[in-house]
């Protein structure tokens, strides 16, 4: 008699088979057996990622490869919306890009209350100073800003007031859906947000690069269901074009990831 492979199990192992393809895609100081720990982790904290659609899951392991990131709750989170698990960068993770850049010396982002203590001056002499409220009500949100020191010593300062920020939200397709990042993370999106807007004044490299394509990458649909109805080879060329395959080896990666889980039916 057969035994079956759980789902968890069977993801398990595929992550596993592709540690060559994680390898050539993750950053030489980063080690795959890591990622592939924490990639087993984040499976064994949210089951329901295993019920979700496959080839979405396989492109989001592969993004956090590529940049670098694990998808731990705190760099990078695997986030799911309907059928659909998506790539979610955080602010500690894109913090961690411009760093790897080797051209960022320090870098803050910061939301600002009404009760806070706050000053920025532009012009000949520009700075800013932000002392948070400790104790009782910060009242409401009125910006958000990032300082930026590069390794040559350049200062560079963004601010954001809320209604610049709303309008970068209403840029994101189904931001005011309740599943939507915009909605349990606004602070994060927003410095996020901010961090984008003052990379693309920073001299460019592949990390900064990267920084200003994950925000770009955000302003697209992420209402659950909004991209259900896709065909299989949309999926097929989503992977592909994630994971650096031929069509031949997407095929094959994506048939070893639904056989697994045909064991299970």
């Amino acid at each position: 008699m057969t035994q079956s492979i759980s789902p968890l199990v069977a993801m398990q192992g595929t992550l596993e088979k592709m540690a060559d393809k994680f390898t050539e895609a993750l950053p030489r100081q980063m080690d795959v057996n890591k990622f592939i720990s924490v990639a087993k982790l984040t499976l064994n904290k949210n089951p329901k990622l295993l019920q979700a659609d496959k080839t979405s899951l396989m492109q989001t392991f592969m993004k956090s490869a590529q940049d670098g990131l694990y998808l731990d709750g705190k760099e990078a989170s695997a986030v799911l919306y309907g059928n659909q698990v998506n790539y979610l960068p955080m602010v500690e993770g894109v913090i961690k890009l411009m760093h790897n850049s080797g051209l960022i010396k320090t870098i803050s982002a910061e939301v600002v209350y009404e009760n806070d203590c706050f000053e920025y001056e532009l012009g000949s002499n520009p700075h800013v100073k932000h002392i948070p409220l400790l104790v009782g009500d910060r009242g409401n949100r009125i910006c958000v800003y990032c300082y930026v020191q590069t390794a040559n010593d350049g200062e560079y300062i963004e601010i954001m007031n809320m209604d610049d920020v709303n309008k970068c939200k209403q840029q994101a397709k189904g931001a005011s859906s309740p599943h939507s990042p915009w909605v349990k993370w606004f602070d994060q999106m927003a410095k996020k947000t901010v961090i984008h807007r003052i990379a693309k004044r920073l001299p460019k490299n592949d990390a900064i690069n990267s920084v200003v394509r994950i925000e770009e990458d955000n302003m697209v649909d992420i209402t659950p269901n909004a991209r259900q109805s896709t065909e299989p080879k949309d999926s097929l060329s989503r992977l592909r074009e994630s994971i650096g395959m031929d069509d031949a080896s997407a095929e094959q990666a994506k048939e070893e990831v639904l056989n697994n889980y045909r064991k299970e039916e």
